[in-house]
């Protein structure tokens, strides 16, 4: 059997010591990146059209009124926390799978898990109390996600 490990190294070159660490972190921020920034501009592009059909999800409870500051706010959440991982992204891909991203980039990467955890939540919190459980089922998914990519360099950085 051959070990991936071997393989990408005789693929590609000595690409690090971290080669398994990095291209965990890099689909994980490639992930997420897609995720809320597309949404997030699609909430900004198709802003009236959004607010017509989050006025009309939530009008049978309290957010009724505040709808329009919750789609400003669901889409600053969106867009900085995709912005943070394209950031965790470049820095990845200039520094590369060597210690040097370990030390300086998990900052940035864990201010990004941290951003999409909450931004997740209000996401899950409003698909709650609109009663669209189809919705938060279907969040419930990213949120494992992301609660992997929280738990993997954790666990890492206490094993090594």
């Amino acid at each position: 059997m051959i070990n991936l490990n071997y393989f990408l190294i005789f693929a590609l070159g000595n690409l690090g010591e971290y080669i398994n660490e990095w291209f965990f972190l890099f689909f994980i921020s490639l992930f997420f990146s897609i995720l809320f920034l597309q949404s997030g501009i699609d909430k900004i592009i198709s802003f009236s059209g959004n607010l017509n059909y989050f006025k009309d999800h939530f009008k049978k409870n309290f957010f009724s009124k505040q709808v329009k500051l919750l789609l400003i706010l669901i889409t600053l959440l969106e867009c900085i926390t995709g912005a943070l991982f394209v950031l965790v992204l470049f820095m990845l891909i200039n520094v590369g799978p060597d210690s040097g991203f370990i030390v300086l980039g998990l900052d940035y990467y864990f201010v990004a898990i941290w951003f999409t955890l909450i931004t997740l939540c209000s996401l899950f919190l409003g698909q709650r109390l609109a009663n669209d459980y189809i919705g938060a089922v279907n969040l419930g998914i990213y949120f494992l996600i992301a609660l992997i990519g929280l738990s993997f360099p954790v666990l890492y950085l206490q094993l090594s």
